[in-house]
């Protein structure tokens, strides 16, 4: 090995050690960052409830909300928002269903939430599945692809998603008939 083979060698491993560190340094402060910050998987769909206790199957929302990171979270506000720009409203989601979770709800890391919204309750027009997507339609002057829910937790940060296309063809539907 000559002195200049020697030479580029050790170039080479000053290189390699130090994109390692610079490589550390960012992988620390990622994890450093993502530390603090609250995790949520959340999926909103329509689910029929049976039970032994009625002979009917009632239509519920159903939104599940899991706290898949490491730092607890408490959930204050749960709603829905459509439409885009100036076009745009939102809906605060009133709970207090049996069976289903409330806000405010505390997860901690795995912990899950499941709130409930009824379709019908009095089998009318002043249910759920009949208010709330004429609501939505007539003051975001959109139709419901625009629809989406989110999910607000007391360290400010808000989580949205798309409910399942399965919700959005009940709502449709609603509005139709």
């Amino acid at each position: 090995m000559t002195t200049y083979d020697f030479q580029l060698w050790t170039l080479i491993g000053t290189w390699l050690a130090s994109i390692g560190t610079v490589s550390a340094v960012i992988a620390s402060l990622y994890f450093a960052y993502n530390q603090n910050r609250i995790n949520l998987k959340i999926t909103v769909g329509h689910r029929q409830v049976v039970s032994g206790l009625t002979k009917d199957i009632p239509d519920f929302c159903i939104i599940n909300v899991v706290n898949i990171g490491s730092k607890p979270a408490k959930i204050i506000g749960v709603g829905w928002r459509a439409g885009y720009f100036k076009n745009k409203v939102s809906f605060i989601q009133l709970f207090k269903n049996p069976g289903y979770d409330d806000v405010p709800k505390v997860l901690a890391e795995g912990e899950d939430a499941t709130f409930g919204v009824p379709f019908n309750l009095n089998g009318d027009e002043k249910d759920w599945i009949h208010l709330f997507p004429k609501s939505v339609t007539e003051k975001s002057k959109r139709n419901l692809k625009s629809l989406k829910l989110w999910v607000h937790t007391s360290h400010g940060q808000t989580f949205t998603v798309k409910p399942e296309s399965s919700l959005l063809q009940k709502l449709a539907e609603s509005i139709k008939s």
